[in-house]
């Protein structure tokens, strides 16, 4: 056997004990006053510290030693010797003198918090007892969140022949630091920025002022900041390159490979009133959430590196920068592009068989280990995207404050609005609405959520001027969403923590929000825990009232993505009909929407998305073809009359109402086109809000509106008790004068209307040809279906089916509700929201060309000369659309689908797979992930169908008993959706049964399957025109599975001999990694570890190369234990510890006798 040669005695002790530990004599305490003796102190496999007295007595002591807090004492005095403590059972006591030199003491603090000092006596148990202490630091405590890390996955040649090349480049505005030398930068005006903001509850410096020429004075270091035009470079080596567009000058460079993936956000329409624009920076809160604080003294300050650098040299900044991008498919390109490079963040950890602990790259050699970073961790990708609907506030007090302000001369009423706010920044805002009791908003909010995010703030802010945002905006209340508000819908395994025992509490208000709700952040449920209301509260922390919002987080586990291959193989050749058969049976109506976009993005993602729309197609209209047949049976019925009446009635409701079809065509058609309805309605919606022009038409609301106006009002003040009550000014009124103005006012009104409707019908015709193909495609499609299922005479249907998409899902929700859309900045309302609703009804009626009727509303009867008149362009641009005519309108929107998309060149890269995909930005493995789960034989048991749905969302991972069963139950005699019995099952072919093709760590088993192919053509092609839906079924149960598998283990604690086998035995890496990384803080004598990319603390000193522990001057006893226990003082010497800790401690290594000892009182306890 060849000797091994080791840099330290700390490198041998841990590469030999792994973490276990056994000594004799040393002195314990809980508070540092009173100790006791013990006679031997073990550590086990488990972590868990016991004490043994002399009869072979155990006690625990501590009961997990995983990420723990080490603290070196060279000398610790007692004092208050005879306070009393209920003593274990059979330990002696003993008392130190404070007058003495005494031995250092070990204090160390748990993750859970639990305490205990340990004076030991002997630089042999002081150096194997720290060596110990120092692996159980580096293994992870209980909970997901805690085997947290990210790395780069991207690897670039530094060689001198390499040369980084430009993968991206693009013209953009962005927001940062207006470098001294600015002559050559077109420095323009620009919205407000927020900067970083350290507590919520402060006002002060929100917003960095921008002034007309768009020059900044603010921030945290009063960073000169301005928006400008810049070019900017992404390399090939992950450097960000901001350039002077007149000649070329570098501004300045961001080291992306420094950005962790979450830290590049878009940003939300409503703080700058446009949705291309993207943050880059480093949130100093979110990666001190990273942190686990044991282990680490870093303040939130030491955690960021160098963000902006120019020459190599730093430039001064506020952590951030912003970009704003001249089309959202360049922000598309460029998030991907970014988050290429950026580190990505994982769940996992050195888990599972020695098999599966393979190297990433190379062969193993024990004489030069390589780092731990080399060899591939057992891990999941985490999506947790968070819904938070701000519906309305209630405010307690609301008349006593009124009444406050008016004697403080105050504006008592004004406008407020809300903002979600996290690590600093707000990332959301309302529109701003009237200050009243009850303030309405409805507005929601989407956002993905970092691994560690645990809280969420939503400020409620009184504008200092109407109508817009200011830094100078008074923060009225805040509203904490905390752990248990994120997770009341998620019942399997979350990084969310909610437990009592974690070691990053989260406080609200001093009161711990770790648990369930305390009394100081009262909330209450409803429907169905569908609604909460949150407690807002006031700077003195006192709450003020209530905000009732709803908040929906949906936390998905996402495996590598070779996972995935087979399944993705299968859908490609998926049997969508009885895919979308089984949706229809099994999933609740509420869940529609989610699992048509669901599927609508994994068919987008897999380009198959025609075929998808082919197969609901034919499935939504099998009723159709029913009823046409059944017409045709009865056309010489005697009941014929009845039955046309009733055959109308059904093909005028068609598409009308929710499908999986409908739904997916829907958000289809507006993620397509929202580009296209902003550049074309947009500058509408501007023109309407600012006009405010009355285009009411009945006569009852006209005359209310008539009687505000006699009395000085405006039409659009409320007035509930208008309408019932008489002044004596109306009774002296003449009623002719009154109905002249009226009548007045109508036809003015039908004017105004008549030219709203005129202009949004010219807008929409014109631009027949702009409005996007992939759109056109489906209608076409769709429009033809529907022919071939209708009476060949009936002209009516198609079209009709055909405005539903178009009118009634496309165009009018924008009218309606062009906030939604982001076609406006604010809401519409009183005067402007009628009118909107006006255009909506008549340009409905217009597209499904239907007069308006004297019974049902006739005061829109008028509006029928419009729909005269443009009746033959209505079905002109029908046949357009739908490619029945050429098009000959000229393209005047210039949007950019027909911009051809950049080729990033990331296609033959597989770290590139897991990134989202252009364009739409589509988390494909994501979306598979929630499919697994909806196809999982466990849901619904051995059934594939459930009389009773139940929701499908509710949970991110369904229930862990899944993880039982491999591939879960399957049903004998099965059939699929043609009723004909499955000839082939996917699995059946033996050499799918190869354990290596289930292995996602074994990247050649494309390349075999591939070999496979050229051999048998006709083998694989039978495979995959023969997928059923039981096949699907069975590989998603069996993904699932897997993920079960990994979130048990990884939610358990970390143990040396899961990362440290005997076989292909990595623990030089191991050893060598964390003594690289631990470092001494002098200033606190404790041990930290310190990554290689943080910036180097001048209190840190290297416990190995740097002999830090010379520093701290331990002094050891060397006499007996029994002198010490009968004297109840300790012996100081002048031996100092050094690269050894004594000659022959290396020697005495753990005897397996006293392993053996531990197990059996292990077990026996």
């Amino acid at each position: 056997m060849v000797s091994r040669k080791y840099q330290s005695p700390f490198h041998k002790i841990i590469s030999r004990d792994k973490g276990l530990f056994e000594g004799k004599n040393f002195l314990v305490s809980t508070d540092s006053i009173n100790w006791i003796h013990s006679h031997t102190l073990s550590i086990t496999e488990q972590g868990q510290l016991y004490s043994s007295d002399e009869n072979d007595s155990h006690y625990l002591l501590l009961q997990s030693l995983q990420s723990c807090h080490v603290q070196i004492f060279s000398s610790l005095a007692s004092s208050q010797q005879h306070h009393q403590t209920l003593q274990p059972r059979r330990l002696n006591r003993a008392s130190v003198s404070p007058m003495d030199k005494q031995p250092p003491v070990v204090f160390i603090k748990t993750y859970e918090n639990d305490r205990l000092y340990i004076r030991v006596l002997s630089k042999n148990n002081f150096g194997q007892l720290l060596s110990s202490l120092i692996v159980w630091q580096n293994f992870k405590p209980q909970g997901l969140v805690k085997k947290w890390y990210c790395e780069n996955k991207v690897e670039y040649s530094t060689s001198a022949t390499s040369v980084p090349h430009e993968l991206l480049v693009c013209r953009f505005k962005i927001f940062g630091p207006i470098p001294s030398r600015s002559k050559n930068l077109t420095i323009v005006s620009g919205p407000k920025a927020p900067v970083y903001q350290p507590k919520a509850e402060s006002t002060a410096a929100d917003f960095v002022s921008v002034d007309g020429n768009g020059n900044a004075n603010g921030g945290v270091d009063h960073v000169h900041e301005g928006w400008f035009y810049a070019i900017g470079a992404l390399k090939s080596n992950g450097s960000l390159n901001f350039l002077s567009e007149l000649d070329g000058t570098l501004l300045y460079t961001i080291d992306v490979k420094s950005i962790m993936s979450s830290e590049i956000r878009e940003i939300h329409n409503s703080i700058f009133d446009n949705s291309n624009v993207l943050f880059i920076g480093q949130l100093k809160e979110l990666r001190f959430n990273n942190v686990i604080k044991t282990t680490s003294s870093l303040s939130t300050d030491q955690l960021v590196t160098s963000f902006l650098t120019r020459d190599g040299k730093m430039v001064q900044n506020n952590q951030r920068i912003l970009i704003e991008f001249p089309l959202h498919i360049d922000l598309e390109d460029w998030f991907v592009g970014l988050n290429y490079f950026a580190k990505r963040e994982y769940i996992g950890s050195y888990y599972f068989q020695p098999k599966q602990l393979v190297l990433k790259k190379g062969e193993f050699d024990i004489t030069h280990p390589p780092p731990l970073t080399d060899f591939t961790r057992e891990n999941f990708r985490v999506s947790k995207k968070i819904t938070i609907d701000i519906i309305e506030a209630k405010f307690e007090n609301f008349e006593r404050q009124h009444a406050r302000h008016h004697e403080k001369h105050e504006d008592p009423d004004g406008k407020i609005y809300a903002e979600v706010r996290m690590w600093g920044y707000p990332w959301s805002r309302t529109a701003i609405v009237n200050h009243t009791n009850n303030p309405f908003w409805k507005e929601e909010f989407s956002t993905d959520l970092p691994i560690s995010t645990q809280m969420i703030h939503i400020l409620i802010k009184k504008c200092a001027y109407n109508d817009s945002y200011s830094a100078a905006d008074k923060l009225i209340g805040t509203v904490y969403v905390t752990p248990d508000i994120l997770t009341k819908k998620v019942k399997s395994s979350s990084t969310v923590m909610t437990g009592t025992n974690s070691g990053n509490v989260i406080d609200v208000n001093g009161y711990s929000a770790a648990g369930t709700s305390s009394q100081n952040n009262t909330i209450s449920f409803y429907n169905n825990n569908e609604i909460v209301r949150l407690s807002i509260y006031d700077a003195s922390n006192l709450p003020i009232g209530k905000l009732l919002l709803h908040v929906n987080l949906k936390e998905h586990h996402i495996l590598p993505p070779p996972y995935f291959r087979s399944l993705e193989s299968m859908l490609g050749n998926a049997p969508m009909k009885d895919l979308i058969h089984y949706c229809n049976v099994n999933v609740p109506t509420s869940d529609f929407e989610d699992v048509s976009l669901m599927m609508l993005d994994i068919f987008q993602s897999l380009g198959v998305e025609d075929q998808w729309f082919k197969a609901l197609m034919e499935a939504e209209l099998v009723n159709v073809d029913i009823l046409t047949r059944k017409l045709y049976k009865k056309k010489n019925s005697d009941h014929k009359e009845a039955q046309t009446s009733a055959s109308n009635n059904a093909f005028n409701t068609l598409f009308r109402g929710s499908s999986i079809f409908s739904k997916s065509l829907e958000r289809y058609n507006l993620r397509i086109g929202q580009e296209y309805l902003e550049k074309a309605l947009a500058g509408f919606f501007t023109k309407i809000s600012m006009e405010k022009k009355n285009c009411e038409l009945d006569p009852r609301y006209v005359s209310l509106q008539e009687k505000k106006l006699r009395q000085g009002k405006e039409i659009d003040d409320s007035d509930s008790d208008s309408e019932f009550t008489s002044d004596s000014e109306d009774e002296v009124v003449d009623e002719e004068e009154r109905e002249k103005n009226v009548n007045k006012m109508l036809e003015d009104n039908f004017e105004n209307l008549y030219d709203y409707v005129e202009e949004v019908w010219h807008k929409i015709y014109i631009t027949s040809n702009d409005l996007p193909a992939q759109i056109k495609i489906q209608l076409k499609n769709f429009r033809t279906k529907v022919e071939l299922a209708c009476d060949p005479d009936d002209k009516t249907t198609p079209l009709n089916c055909l405005s539903a998409f178009i009118f009634l899902r496309f165009f009018c929700p924008a009218i309606l509700n062009p906030k939604l859309f982001y076609l406006t900045k604010n809401h519409q309302s009183g005067t402007t929201q009628r009118t909107l609703t006006l255009i909506a009804k008549i340009l409905l009626n217009f597209a499904n060309r239907q007069e308006f009727t004297k019974h049902k509303e006739p005061h829109l009867l008028r509006m029928n000369k419009f729909l005269k008149k443009h009746r033959k362009e209505i079905y002109d641009y029908f046949d357009k659309i739908t490619g029945r005519k050429n098009d000959f309108n000229e393209k005047i929107l210039d949007l950019s689908h027909d911009v051809k998309r950049f080729d990033l060149g990331l296609g033959n890269d597989s770290t590139s797979n897991e990134l989202p995909t252009t364009p739409y930005l589509i988390d494909k493995y994501l979306r598979l992930t929630e499919l697994i789960h909806l196809l999982d034989f466990n849901r619904f048991g051995n059934s594939s169908a459930i009389t009773s749905p139940v929701s499908l969302f509710a949970t991110s991972a369904g229930n862990n008993e899944s993880a039982d069963s491999e591939n879960g139950p399957e049903p004998n005699g099965e059939k699929n959706g043609n009723g004909a019995k499955d000839e082939y099952q996917i699995g059946t072919l033996e050499f799918e049964k190869n354990e290596f093709l289930d292995s996602a760590a074994v990247n050649e088993t494309e390349g075999f399957s591939k070999s496979l192919r050229r051999g048998n053509e006709n083998i694989f092609s039978f495979i995959t025109s023969n997928i059923t839906l039981r096949d699907l079924q069975k590989q998603s149960t069996k993904i699932t599975a897997k993920v079960h598998q990994l979130e048990t283990v990884l939610e358990n604690f970390e143990f040396p001999n899961n990362l440290l086998p005997n076989q292909n035995n990595p623990d030089p890496s191991f050893t060598n990694d964390i003594l690289s990384r631990c470092y001494l803080d002098v200033s606190r004598a404790c041990l930290v570890y310190l990554d290689k990319d943080l910036p180097y603390n001048h209190n840190y000193r290297k416990v190995v190369e740097q002999n830090a522990l010379s520093s701290l001057k331990l002094k050891f006893s060397t006499e007996s234990r029994a002198s010490h226990v009968r004297n109840a003082s300790v012996v100081s010497t002048s031996a100092s510890i050094s690269t050894s800790f004594t000659n022959n401690s290396l020697g005495s290594a753990l005897r397996n006798g006293a392993r053996s000892s531990i197990r059996r009182w292990l077990r026996k306890n």
